[in-house]
């Protein structure tokens, strides 16, 4: 591991994403579900007749860290090499300065690459602005996704058992109101139609007195 890396941030453990340098055996970590790019601290140098492969260490990769720039160096290379990776795991990954975490090997060719298989940019000495740009908004992980969910339903059930007085309150008056109208209608009812019951029912009595006599 050399001196500067960057990572992305998640808005809890890091606030703001950009470039960083290390000193001496400094640590950092990189949080849960975030990408970086670290930088190597040896510069290689890749012979037109060969290529390179790299790989991560069984113990980082054990942590959850994942390579996710590629796994081959062409041919003619020459400078330091820039990874970039990806925590997988639920938990933060501390890396130091000058720790071992990348293997390289060699691949001998039959035959010295040409354009255009052969290498002819300018190698890195850095991590470049190109690499970092539109790499700076924050992204979410998994785990600070689900702290924000549980969040959210403290605040929610909070607020909920704040306002249940007034929503019984509410349901209590809203009640009262429907049986207020229900007894409204009812006495307007009989009040509209208590004369056509009254003719009604003395109609049925002489009625019925028409049949048995006086």
């Amino acid at each position: 591991m050399g001196d500067s890396y960057f990572r992305t941030a998640d808005g809890s453990v890091v606030k703001e994403a950009k470039k960083l340098k290390l000193k001496e055996g400094e640590a950092f970590t990189i949080p849960p579900g975030q990408f970086a790019f670290l930088v190597s601290k040896d510069s290689i140098s890749v012979p037109p007749n060969a290529m390179a492969f790299i790989s991560m260490r069984t113990r980082i990769k054990f942590e959850g860290l994942i390579n996710v720039s590629g796994f081959h160096v062409d041919p003619g290379y020459k400078g330091k090499l820039v990874y970039s990776v990806y925590n997988a795991s639920p938990s933060p990954i501390q890396i130091c300065e000058g720790d071992n975490l990348f293997k390289i090997w060699f691949a001998e060719l039959d035959r010295a690459s040409e354009i255009p298989y052969v290498f002819e940019g300018k190698g890195n000495t850095d991590i470049s602005n190109d690499l970092v740009r539109g790499m700076s908004q924050e992204i979410f992980s998994l785990q600070a996704l689900a702290v924000k969910m549980r969040e959210l339903e403290a605040n929610m059930n909070q607020k909920l058992a704040e306002q249940k007085p007034v929503i019984d309150n509410l349901t209590f008056i809203w009640r009262a109101v429907q049986l207020a109208i229900l007894g409204a209608l009812i006495l307007a009812f009989l009040t509209t139609a208590w004369p056509s019951l009254q003719a009604a029912g003395e109609a049925l009595l002489n009625y019925i007195r028409s049949k048995i006599g006086p």
